[in-house]
């Protein structure tokens, strides 16, 4: 009974040292953080700041375009009527003078055979009339001077009416020819809108045919930036689905801006050729201008109001408001052309700070 009492003893002794080395630790960590955080004293508040530094910056214009042949041409009607053969389908490959589409023609076959009926019997006139006055010069003094005269007059104008018969078949034999329709380049049907049996006129579109050789990107720019987009400007294109982006150039800039839109309309043309659908979405990326030591600062450093724009500087651990001035564009960073130099500290987030405010730039 002495040895359990006696280890029972020894036990609760090892037990309230180890409390007593547990509130010692606590005790020495609690004075530590007392010493080195000294809460009982106000401190001033931590803010994120950003030391200006000068360094390349990349102005960049980010819009989406489609992919558009270089050459596509709306295929129209230029008479009304029934369409008889369709002879392309959409996505077939045509040669310029290839036959589309073949509209009833029979009307225009009759005219054409009317007109040349009636050039016939002009003709046939004209030599009528010719020997008449070949008669008549041969007779001499024989025939009488208003005889020879009369023949001469109707030479001419059977001569004269041959022409005007001519021009007639000319222009029936021309009209004829609308009722059969070709391809106006060598190139691709993108659309097909005509079925056999179908009443077409002028202001139907019935084919689109596209030369895929060479492919282009189209897009617009918002006007508030357009005077900066020039032919020649490097540009990045990355075609949904891709991950790689294609180099290409703008090669038109439409010299007016679009009213209704406020757009500019722009073609990119690809550095190397490709192969992609018609109507694709590509992402592109103008390269406006590139400088190699300017400041710049977060968009979000700077704030606004009316035409005056400012940011906080951190002087001395104190809050100042400074006018600046920038180069406005649609980026995260923009360029300081004024109010800051090179060093000073810029607070990230001015909605958090007033001027003359002690603080702790972090």
């Amino acid at each position: 009974m002495a040895e359990a009492s006696s280890k029972s003893s020894g036990k609760k002794r090892r037990s309230r040292r180890g409390w007593l080395i547990l509130l010692a630790l606590l005790l020495l960590g609690g004075g530590v953080y007392a010493y080195l955080q000294r809460p009982w004293e106000s401190r001033a508040p931590q803010v994120r700041v950003e030391a200006v530094a000068a360094g390349p910056v990349t102005q960049v214009l980010a819009v989406n375009g489609r992919v558009a042949a270089r050459n596509t041409v709306n295929v129209r009607s230029a008479v009304s009527g029934r369409a008889l053969e369709v002879l392309a389908a959409e996505g077939a490959e045509v040669a310029a003078g290839d036959v589309l589409v073949r509209i009833d023609s029979d009307q225009a076959k009759a005219l054409v055979d009317q007109a040349r009926a009636a050039l016939d019997a002009g003709l046939v006139q004209e030599r009528q009339a010719r020997a008449a006055a070949e008669r008549a010069q041969a007779l001499g003094d024989n025939a009488t001077r208003s005889a020879r005269e009369d023949a001469e007059l109707s030479l001419a104008a059977a001569t004269n009416e041959v022409v005007r018969l001519t021009a007639a078949l000319e222009e029936a034999q021309s009209q004829l020819e609308q009722f059969t329709i070709t391809s106006p380049l060598d190139g691709v049907v993108l659309d097909r809108a005509v079925d056999q049996g179908q009443l077409v006129d002028p202001q139907s579109n019935l084919f689109t045919v596209a030369d895929l050789s060479e492919l282009l990107v189209e897009t617009d720019v918002d006007e508030l930036y357009s005077s900066r987009i020039t032919e020649g400007l490097e540009v990045l294109l990355q075609p949904v689905g891709e991950s790689v982006a294609r180099t290409g150039t703008v090669v038109f800039a439409t010299p007016s801006v679009d009213p209704t839109t406020g757009g500019r309309a722009i073609k990119i043309g690809f550095d190397e050729p490709v192969e992609l659908p018609v109507g694709l979405t590509v992402n592109a990326n103008i390269i406006v201008s590139q400088q190699d030591n300017v400041l710049s600062l977060p968009r979000s450093a700077i704030v606004t109001e009316g035409h005056v724009s400012h940011v906080m500087v951190v002087e001395d651990g104190v809050v100042v408001e400074r006018q600046v001035q920038f180069s406005d564009w649609p980026a995260e960073r923009v360029i300081v052309t004024d109010g800051v130099a090179e060093g000073e500290l810029v607070v990230l987030d001015p909605a958090a700070v007033t001027p003359g405010q002690e603080v702790e730039a972090e």
